[in-house]
């Protein structure tokens, strides 16, 4: 029997010393988990009279892989995945699914999630608003840009100057009406004609004597001339037309007061004379002198287009009470009537410790022509902002709203959920990596190629996302090593040695025995 017994000693030493060559040689490849060998002995007959049973050698009973947790590895690559715990990547190959530890991924060129070897990384699928579905299949990245939003909130927060005077704009007078004063001019005047615009610290008189002028336009000049050289100047235009109408208009949109015309025409420009009052008529969005303080920020439309919207602080008369102006791209504000010129800014108040009180928030209505959605319309919020005696300054601005974005980059959660990061800083859900466990992990068959596939010793596949259950957990930009530790193999490798050796040598024992039976007289 002793040659049997060496022969499969002989053997089974070959075998264990294939699996620890097979485990040296993939101590490099990721997620490789590395086999070791049972052995089992062989069963021999009793011998007559002494009960003694003796075996007649030795059997390879299984080739065993250890699915013990290799270590982790950093990449590079968002999409490199290294399971931390339990579990396989289920794997397609045209809808045959196989498993592997393998997390070494990339996309295809229609936006698959692939291995090297092609198969395709299944999972939860999202829709194209990156809401997951109920839906398991081969995950496909969505690299569309991501949509807009409109602006529906706009946050300011500021510190408005107590200190801060008055401006000097905001006391003209102005009285409104559905048109602007004019004055008939048909044929030179009989007598004088003195027109008063009054606006200025020293209002402005021009005094036109009979037959002095050829037309209406030297009027027209003469007039424009005079107010161009006087604080009046960005406030009152003066126009005519062919049939004799000298026109006067405030450039802000209010209806001028205070002019006064002398001579035979005198009844025909139809204005009150009024008395300078303190007024809000004077505001403009292109006159400094005409509010206190101002900020602006970026708010969207619909489509992602950016527009500024600017508010113009304007410290009224009384106390504590602050009116409110808006323009978005410098635009004429909505504030202000464009027919009948008339101001109703918002108006904000503070209590005496300098706390915002009402409103705390007011709504904005802007028309645009961009084709998105129309009014462009959004509440700003003014909370937190105060009146200190403290220099003006913003402290935060905020709003909602983002452009259209790229795609700029990819993250996977620990539960297997893939985000695609834009360049507009938004994110969106693209599908989510499902793991396999089984009973029997052992039991499952080597494809090679990092795959392994479902039999009935392993059990069926328990699929489910990363972290719940007995499943670990995925960590992104990092791989998980192959677990072969090579100080052990290279130990069971010179143990595998000395025991086919000895084998070896038990042969030539039981040979050199027979020889001394055969050499016997």
């Amino acid at each position: 029997m002793a040659f049997q017994q060496g022969l499969s000693g002989l053997s089974i030493a070959s075998k264990a010393l294939d699996a620890i060559s097979n485990n040296v040689s993939n101590s490099g490849t990721v997620g490789f988990k590395q086999s070791t060998t049972q052995f089992s002995d062989v069963f021999a007959a009793s011998l007559a009279g002494g009960g003694t049973q003796v075996g007649i050698g030795a059997s390879i009973d299984k080739v065993s892989q250890q699915f013990t947790q290799g270590n982790i590895s950093t990449t590079s690559n968002a999409l490199d995945l290294a399971i931390n715990g339990q579990g396989f990547f289920r794997m397609s190959d045209n809808g045959t699914i196989t498993y592997s530890r393998n997390g070494q991924f990339q996309t295809d060129k229609n936006g698959y999630i692939v291995n090297a070897s092609g198969l395709r990384l299944t999972g939860k699928l999202a829709d194209s608003n990156g809401v997951l579905t109920g839906t398991t299949g081969d995950i496909k990245l969505n690299f569309s840009d991501a949509k807009p939003a409109a602006t529906t909130s706009a946050g300011y927060n500021v510190n408005l100057d107590s200190r801060a005077k008055t401006p000097t704009a905001m006391t003209k007078a102005a009285v409104y009406g559905t048109a602007a004063p004019s004055l008939t001019v048909g044929a030179a005047p009989a007598n004088t004609l003195s027109i008063t615009v009054d606006g200025a610290a020293t209002p402005v008189t021009v005094t036109v004597a009979p037959g002095t002028y050829a037309d209406v336009g030297s009027l027209v000049t003469a007039v424009q001339t005079a107010i161009d050289k006087t604080a009046l100047k960005d406030r009152v235009k003066v126009a005519s037309d062919s049939t004799g109408v000298v026109n006067f208009s405030s450039l802000r949109g209010g209806r001028l007061s205070g002019i006064q015309v002398s001579g035979t025409a005198a009844t025909a420009l139809n204005v009150p004379a009024t008395a300078a009052t303190a007024t809000n008529a004077a505001f403009s969005i292109s006159d400094p002198t005409s509010y206190t303080s101002t900020t602006s920020q970026t708010v969207y439309d619909s489509l992602g287009n950016a527009h500024t919207q600017s508010l113009y602080f304007v410290k009224t008369a009384q106390s504590n009470i602050w009116d409110v102006y808006t323009s978005l791209d410098g635009g004429f504000p909505p504030e202000i009537d464009p027919v009948t010129g008339t101001h109703t800014p918002k108006t904000i108040s503070f209590d005496a410790n300098g706390v915002l009180q009402t409103p705390t928030s007011f709504s904005s209505s802007y028309a645009i022509s961009t084709g998105a959605a129309v009014p462009l319309a959004f509440t700003v919020e003014l909370e937190g902002s105060t009146q200190f005696g403290n220099s003006y300054g913003v402290n935060q601005l905020t709003q909602d709203g983002y452009t259209t974005g790229k795609l700029s980059g990819l993250t996977v959660d620990p539960d297997g959920t893939i985000q695609g990061n834009f360049s507009n800083g938004q994110s969106r859900v693209m599908g989510q990596v499902w793991l396999a466990a089984f009973q029997n992990p052992n039991g499952l068959q080597s494809l090679g190629g990092n795959q392994w596939a479902v039999t009935n010793a392993s059990g069926p596949e328990q699929p489910n996302a990363p972290g719940t259950g007995s499943l670990g957990v995925l960590q992104s930009a990092a791989v998980e090593d192959s677990n072969v530790d090579l100080t052990s193999e290279l130990v069971n490798m010179i143990t595998q040695q000395r025991a086919y050796q000895a084998n070896a040598q038990s042969i030539k024992t039981q040979d050199q025995i027979l020889q001394t039976l055969v050499n016997l007289r």
